[in-house]
């Protein structure tokens, strides 16, 4: 044979080499663009459930993102990772279930779910499972116990049972290769775990002696090695706590104004500063009645935080605050707002005079407003047979369509309504309203009772609304 039939014959053998590589690359082209990506997939399947749509919540956004699920209980979500890796929350509405989730980029989750097995956790499964689970035992298994139960053990008893859950977990981590998780993780572990070691103090405060303290060795030793400089400790919540206890020891009065100027006192890391003044202005802003207390508190915070974002946007908030305040007091006439139906007609809060009215304040896209909702109908279901009570849902949407998708329907004692562009505009500069959700009350007569009511999912409604309310039957 000669040298041209030789290369002739292995013509056939290249070509076939050449789309055996070509196949292969085309392959892992489509591998990394369909699997290797940054991209997060989520994907999942929900036994005899109709079909809806599931809401995914981040703990860095208040808005909540749909994910529809098909009439086959599947469903498919795949986005970019816009920003850090976190926790984030998906909520069945159709079961109440929440499923919490640690999602980075690339990662890959599969949840299954069967409502009719009662009491079982929806499982997952992915290149992110492990996080997950540590994720959801930090957030519904590693949480405070109840302080009378607390009361009722030694403190050494007590921390040997927080130490077993706390076990559980860094097993976990120790399976976990992702580096960056497993040190942020173990520093708010860490954090958590003594915040829950100095619920002890709490509890033998409240109800073994309220004028004495723990007389336990042990924890003592403990409570002196906290270090309030640490940031994990203030965003725990272990750094107030301490504050607060040592107030009521010391028997100075737990106001958020003694809180600052006890973490002036104590603290020296500046973002430990602001992270705690931040708090105590925005608990001062929701509960002080107070205008004098209110400017006390303010004027203390601006002396404390240097972080020029939060003293911009709380310095905002302070002054809606003060201005409500001055004009939004209980008894003063109310600011009447205008809105309009699901059919475009027109009218107002005080078109319902003559009734009790409870308005939630709210819009599609607010995570922590569609978690209300439930509590809503169940207040809804409670309060039927009381007499003048009307229920307003007030959205502050400005695209229609995603307010009629995503509105409860109508029913006796409770619509929904959209507040017009003007009155959106007032709620947040006469209001005072820069963060939702908010509840509202006002009397039969049009007077203010309270612009910052009780939420629904918190039982002081129902004491407040039996004030104002005289069931029909009576």
């Amino acid at each position: 044979m000669s040298m041209n039939d030789r290369k002739i014959d292995r013509i056939p053998y290249g070509c076939s080499g050449i789309s055996v590589i070509i196949v292969v690359i085309i392959s892992v082209l489509f591998y990394k663009r369909c699997f290797c990506d940054d991209d997060i997939l989520l994907t999942g399947k929900l036994k005899n459930l109709e079909a809806g749509e599931l809401l995914l919540f981040s703990e860095n956004n208040e808005e909540a993102d749909s994910i529809p699920v098909g009439t086959d209980g599947t469903f498919v979500c795949r986005f970019a990772m816009d920003e850090p890796p976190g926790v984030y929350m998906l909520y069945i509405p159709q079961t109440s279930t929440s499923v919490y989730l640690y999602l980075r980029k690339g990662a890959r989750v599969h949840v299954m779910s069967d409502p009719a097995q009662a009491g079982q956790y929806p499982r997952i499964c992915g290149n992110v499972a492990n996080e997950c689970e540590i994720v959801r035992k930090m957030n519904e298994e590693f949480i405070p116990r109840d302080p009378e139960e607390i009361a009722r053990m030694s403190f050494p008893e007590y921390r040997k049972g927080i130490m077993e859950e706390y076990t559980k977990i860094t097993e976990l981590l120790e399976k976990v290769k992702d580096k960056d998780f497993v040190n942020s993780v173990t520093k708010e572990l860490n954090a958590r775990k003594d915040y829950h070691l100095y619920c002890y103090r709490a509890s033998y405060k409240l109800y073994v002696s309220p004028e004495g303290d723990v007389p336990d060795e042990m924890f003592r030793k403990f409570a002196e090695g906290i270090d309030l400089d640490k940031p994990e400790n203030a965003r725990s919540g272990l750094t107030n706590l301490v504050l607060v206890w040592d107030l009521q020891a010391a028997g100075k009065p737990r106001s958020d104004i003694n809180i600052l100027y006890e973490l002036r006192r104590r603290v020296s890391n500046q973002e430990v500063l602001d992270y705690i003044s931040e708090r105590c202005l925005g608990s001062s802003l929701v509960n002080e009645t107070s205008i004098k207390n209110l400017e006390e508190v303010y004027t203390l915070f601006t002396r404390t935080c240097r972080d020029s974002k939060m003293l911009q946007d709380m310095g905002r908030k302070y002054e809606s605050a003060i201005k409500a305040l001055h004009d939004l007091s209980r008894g003063k006439e109310l600011l009447d707002i205008e809105m309009e139906d699901r059919y475009g007609n027109r009218t107002s809060i005080s078109a319902l005079k003559g009734r009790v009215r409870y308005v939630d304040v709210w819009a599609s896209w607010c995570g922590p407003c569609r978690r209300e909702i439930p509590f809503l109908e169940k207040l809804v279901e409670r309060r039927r047979k009381d007499g003048h009570l009307e229920i307003i849902g007030l959205s502050i949407d400005e695209d229609r369509n995603a307010w009629l998708k995503n509105a409860p329907s109508d029913r006796p004692g409770w619509k929904q309504y959209r507040a017009t562009e003007h009155s959106r505009k007032m709620l947040e500069d006469e209001y005072g309203i820069t963060a939702i959700p908010r509840f509202m009350l006002f009397d039969e007569n049009d007077r203010i009772i309270d612009v910052h009511a009780p939420f629904p999912s918190d039982t002081e409604i129902d004491i407040m609304l039996r004030d104002y309310l005289v069931p029909e039957e009576r």
